[in-house]
């Protein structure tokens, strides 16, 4: 069977990382194409087009609805009768509609959202409550297949020298990983509550480890200062994704703050299991896929909507915990277990592997 995967993402990025390890892992019989999307939409949607029209794939696979892998594949079933999957992650709509964006932009990105997962063979859904939301309007055509980890790269190991390297030595690190992007609606951005949880506990030694870029980056250096605490931040900016397990080891607990609405109740989110596999403590909200794989090896906090004012103090409270009970953070290492066996990527291949079979493609 020859597919065509459209990554709607670059070859650096999340989607794009997932896709790969999906690859690796298919049937042999399966004869697999990448095509990233590396300039604009529109341009690059003709050019998914037209590679679509000279190798005339079995099957397209679609990671995460996008005008362009998504437009694509749509003009590919209506010119050529090419059925196609979409591994879809967040509500685009909601996400929009969270971020502030234009009201108009957001319905025109709801309707183009809705036409593509109608029109897929499948909708492979990378959060349980998103495949639960959607199989009330396409049941039969919804399957949960969560995001995944390497568990071989992502694992506990001493990062001695980089926390001698920047200053972290004795200190109690809390961190995350992620995409930083402001949100001017809610004045927040992944990272917020980092920052706010340190200034809290000043009078301890607690510091933050803040991984990844994004426009709301300088607004969280800006906020370090006013607090006068720069010194306890340690931004990384973008790191490589290959040393992305060094700066998650340098973690004693790591932040998983996913809101309590649509869009985070939709996410497993693709750091929660290499947070796992890393046998990292975990501080997570009450909300989402973090429900299912957080126990003894975590915390889970309640949050109220998308911006919480009383979420840092909740975090503080329970880090501060911590601090005075080191000896719990070792129960983090329980997670390398879960994430073997939910997330490692031969295990959620094979699940993609049954819904292809029973759609009939294989």
């Amino acid at each position: 069977m020859k597919i065509y995967v459209l990554v709607n993402d670059t070859r650096y990025g999340v989607m794009g990382l997932r896709a790969r390890n999906i690859v690796a892992y298919l049937s042999s019989n399966c004869q697999v194409d990448l095509l990233y999307r590396e300039a604009g939409k529109f341009d690059e949607m003709r050019r998914f087009v037209h590679a679509i029209r000279e190798g005339r794939p079995d099957l397209i696979y679609v990671m995460n609805v996008g005008y362009a892998g998504g437009g694509a594949a749509l003009w590919a079933r209506m010119r050529w009768g090419v059925p196609f999957l979409i591994d879809h992650g967040d509500p685009s709509y909601d996400l929009l509609k969270s971020s502030g964006r234009p009201l108009w932009e957001s319905w025109l990105v709801r309707f183009a959202e809705w036409t593509m997962l109608r029109a897929a063979e499948a909708v492979i859904a990378r959060g349980a409550w998103l495949a639960e939301t959607l199989k009330t309007r396409r049941p039969g055509h919804v399957f949960f297949v969560p995001d995944g980890v390497d568990t071989d790269v992502f694992k506990p190991f001493d990062v001695s020298d980089l926390r001698q390297a920047h200053g972290l030595e004795g200190a109690l690190t809390i961190g995350v990983i992620g995409s930083i992007v402001w949100s001017d609606r809610h004045r927040m951005c992944y990272g917020w509550d980092v920052i706010e949880t340190v200034r809290l506990l000043k009078d301890r030694d607690v510091k933050g480890v803040i991984v990844g870029d994004g426009n709301g980056l300088s607004r969280l250096k800006e906020r370090a200062r006013t607090y006068g605490i720069e010194d306890r931040i340690f931004f990384t900016g973008q790191v490589p994704h290959e040393e992305v397990p060094r700066y998650i080891n340098l973690m004693d607990i790591c932040i998983s703050t996913q809101t309590n609405d649509s869009v985070g109740r939709s996410r497993t989110t693709a750091k929660l299991p290499e947070y796992l596999a890393c046998g990292r403590f975990i501080i997570a909200t009450d909300v989402g896929g973090a429900r299912d794989v957080i126990r003894n090896n975590g915390v889970l906090l309640d949050y109220q909507g998308v911006y919480d004012p009383n979420h840092p103090a909740r975090l503080a409270e329970k880090v501060a915990w911590l601090a005075e009970h080191p000896e719990i953070l070792k129960q983090g290492l329980e997670g390398v277990e879960i994430a073997k066996e939910r997330f490692e990527y031969q295990q959620i291949v094979r699940q993609l592997q049954q819904v292809m079979d029973s759609l009939g493609f294989s």
